[in-house]
């Protein structure tokens, strides 16, 4: 049985200072006013209710459903150094472009696949963990774009090797009957100072994979990035501390072959020409069902303390109408006429005094007495 669980609307501080306030308040008319002291304990019990339904209550909401998924993890590494934005591909068309255009291609020959992106420059971070959402990967290639330029430093080819080890070993810990594959884009420059890393660690934990190299011997311009998801617009290019001229970056091919005999897999250089799926095909996986359980939402049962309250309301809301009703009455109610004969010509009026002496003492006090008929119109048992 799930256990209950409370999300005041207020903090509790504020809710148990206010609800103490309004039922003290209560408590006291009731003491203070004992004709209406049952009215004012009833109210008392109503605040507690709503006090009990500001609380909140409820318990967490587990969900299970099934669906399928193709038995395959596949990590896909994404080299995000400004050389990646060096405009030598088709013509002048940054790197990134060749990049987003292959790993949209490769996404469609992995249909139920979870995937994961890890994008790497000067660090390595993981832009999308292990999915089989594929339309948030798809939205992470757009936004995908190069470090900025003037955080950026030395960056080696092989920066995401420990961070890739990790993933590997949690997704084969996770679903450990999954195949693993392992893509790699980039253009296998080296600006660090050290030498890259061996990857012929990971060889043992994957299936399969390839390495994609994107550039130009003849190198191409970068343009200065401003932030990560897009380089400067003004025409305003990375330029060589020497000569004041231009940077170019030029692929390194050897490098990438070297990463590809690390992994164990094969190297593909990329070109506009050639479609993807000529060069590279996924392997076909079988699909399986999967379990899937959610416990982020939660059953709240608030309302049904909010029912008695209501319940309440409409209580006091009939009973102040029928004190509206009974004060409409007995304002629209006509003054009795008076039944007393009227006094002969020239006789003084009923308890009226001649100048100089006074009225008789009946008369002082049926002048002082309001008539039986005032007294039954303003009074009531």
């Amino acid at each position: 049985m799930s256990e209950l669980m409370f999300q005041p609307v207020l903090p509790w501080p504020a809710l148990v200072a206010l609800f103490v306030l309004l039922v003290g308040g209560c408590v006291t008319l009731a003491v203070l006013t004992p004709a209406r002291r049952t009215r004012w304990l009833l109210r008392a019990g109503a605040l507690l209710v709503l006090a009990a339904a500001f609380t909140r209550p409820g318990v967490p909401l587990e969900t299970a459903s099934q669906s399928t998924a193709a038995a395959a993890d596949v990590f896909v590494l994404v080299d995000t150094t400004a050389s990646i934005v060096a405009e030598d591909y088709d013509g002048q068309r940054p790197r990134l472009d060749g990049v987003k255009e292959d790993m949209r291609s490769l996404l469609e020959q992995l249909p139920g696949a979870r995937v994961s992106m890890v994008t790497f420059g000067s660090s390595a971070a993981v832009r999308v963990p292990l999915t089989t959402d594929h339309s948030a990967f798809a939205s992470a290639i757009e936004t995908v774009g190069p470090e900025v330029t003037l955080y950026s430093g030395g960056s080696s080819v092989t920066e995401a090797r420990a961070l890739l080890l990790e993933r590997l070993a949690a997704a084969e810990e996770q679903n450990p009957d999954n195949a693993r594959l392992v893509y790699y884009f980039g253009d296998g420059e080296q600006t660090a100072s050290t030498a890259p890393e061996s990857m012929s660690e990971i060889a043992a934990q994957i299936d399969g994979g390839a390495v994609f190299g994107y550039g130009t011997q003849s190198g191409g311009p970068m343009k200065e990035t401003q932030s990560y998801y897009s380089t400067r617009d003004d025409g305003t290019y990375i330029t060589d501390s020497t000569t004041g001229d231009r940077a170019l970056s030029v692929i390194d091919e050897d490098q990438l072959r070297t990463i590809a005999a690390d992994l164990g897999v094969d190297y593909h250089h990329r070109s506009a020409g050639t479609p993807f799926g000529t060069v590279h095909t996924a392997p076909q996986f079988e699909e399986k069902l999967v379990d899937a359980e959610s416990f982020g939402g939660v059953t709240e049962y608030f309302w049904i303390p909010l029912l008695a309250v209501f319940a309440w309301i409409v209580v006091e809301a009939t009973l102040a109408l029928r004190r509206v009703r009974a004060l409409a009455r007995l304002h629209a109610s006509p003054p009795v006429p008076s039944t007393a004969a009227p006094p002969a010509a020239g006789a003084p009026a009923a308890g009226s005094a001649r100048p100089g002496v006074a009225p008789p003492v009946a008369a002082q006090q049926y002048a002082a007495r309001p008539s039986t008929a005032t007294l039954g119109a303003s009074w009531t048992p």
